[in-house]
């Protein structure tokens, strides 16, 4: 546990999550501005996330952790995946947009459990966080570089800056972070692989009433989730009129809150227990998508983007940790696999399939384009209040 330890560890979180973090806004951008690319393509593209997170746990565990020492891996999926990027930086069309992002996300996700796997191996469970907050402060910290990019890069670049100057950005962090595994600490791989199916072990757990509403709640906020990913940068530019060097850096307002909400998260479960402190991120996300859906004092929307990180840390966080504490010891890991499935997997999924062909059917009334997944988290709210009983022994309020 040597501070040089920490600062490499700590620097591959960083890298890790500014790459993801660099695209996510900044992805729809792009798009709404190449020709024939309306909402539901734009989904479309964001869906290849969702596809790579379910093919991850068969690269994962079936190959990179049985095959190769994990920060090997970990270089050659960011090298190859930064060299993806610059071949997707050239592409108009929607097939090889498509296909590009499904490439490079089936390199990216993987290594998403690798910088855990590695971290595991040599820091203590107990402290993961203190590393972890490194990914959210990467993805923070880009957000803001690349606004003040698009803002000053005019003189550097000796042209205009543009939006789709993110494929290059991303490309270089990603063979920076390849570099940099090489010097990251040896992890060797496992004798045996993971199981790919490990997640059905924990299908028993929907006997548990308080377990299997909190699970199909969790796919509609997952999907609702999505759905906001895919609009927010577009209804930012084109409805709020946003400068676009401003998109990125606004929409980091929900993962700042979110850093705070982990601070105050323990607090809240000791004070309202889990099922009001769940109820409460539900509510967080319908207040957000309400107030998108009104549209005004833009003052006021924009300030709302930190309700996203309660949402996060309340609902979204603690469902993993109540699967923790109701899991029996042999499939905890797999009750996380499960939930990961039915959320970042099937979850996200959906909003990509559903979140762009309805947008483009209303036509981009940004009113109406918001209302519906404020009224499908109003519901998703007063469900889980009436549903989620969980047992005493269940819920426990959490030590300090």
């Amino acid at each position: 546990m040597s501070s040089s330890l920490r600062i490499r560890l700590s620097l591959m979180m960083f890298l890790q999550y500014a790459i993801w973090g660099i695209w996510v806004p900044n992805l729809g951008l792009y798009l709404s501005k190449l020709e024939g690319f309306n909402q539901t393509r734009i989904g479309l593209i964001y869906m290849t996330m969702p596809i790579a997170s379910i093919i991850a746990p068969f690269i994962a565990g079936q190959i990179a952790d049985r095959y190769f020492a994990a920060q090997r891996f970990l270089a050659v999926s960011q090298v190859l995946g930064g060299v993806v990027l610059l071949a997707i930086a050239r592409l108009t069309g929607f097939v090889e947009v498509f296909v590009g992002m499904l490439v490079y996300n089936i390199l990216y996700a993987p290594t998403i459990a690798i910088t855990n796997s590695i971290v595991f191996h040599h820091w203590p469970n107990e402290r993961f966080s203190r590393i972890r907050v490194w990914g959210s402060i990467g993805w923070i910290v880009i957000g803001w570089v690349f606004g003040l990019w698009l803002e000053r890069a005019g003189g550097l670049l000796g042209r205009a800056p543009s939006v789709g100057d993110w494929f290059y950005i991303a490309a270089v962090l990603s063979l920076v972070m390849g570099a940099f595994a090489l010097v990251l600490p040896h992890t060797p791989p496992s004798k045996k692989a993971g199981n790919p199916w490990a997640f059905i072990d924990a299908f028993a757990l929907m006997r548990n009433p308080a377990f299997a509403v909190m699970a199909v709640i969790a796919f509609f906020t997952a999907l609702e989730m999505q759905y906001y990913f895919i609009q927010q940068p577009v209804f930012f530019s084109q409805g709020l009129h946003l400068k676009e060097s401003w998109v990125g850096p606004v929409a980091t307002f929900g993962q700042i809150c979110e850093m705070v909400m982990m601070v105050v998260l323990p607090l809240a479960l000791r004070r309202f227990g889990y099922r009001v402190t769940m109820a409460l991120g539900i509510a967080a996300w319908a207040l957000r998508d309400f107030v998108f859906a009104i549209g005004r004092p833009t003052g006021l929307v924009l300030a709302s983007v930190t309700l996203h990180g309660i949402g996060f840390a309340f609902f979204f966080t603690t469902i993993f940790m109540f699967a923790d504490l109701v899991a029996p010891r042999d499939i905890k890991s797999s009750a996380q696999s499960f939930l990961s499935s039915v959320t970042i997997g099937l979850g996200m999924l959906t909003g990509s399939l559903i979140g762009g062909p309805l947008a483009d059917y209303l036509e981009k009334d940004w009113h109406r384009v918001f209302l519906a997944p404020a009224a499908l988290c109003a519901v998703c709210c007063v469900v889980f209040l009436i549903g989620f009983r969980p047992k005493t022994t269940e819920a426990p309020a959490p030590a300090a």
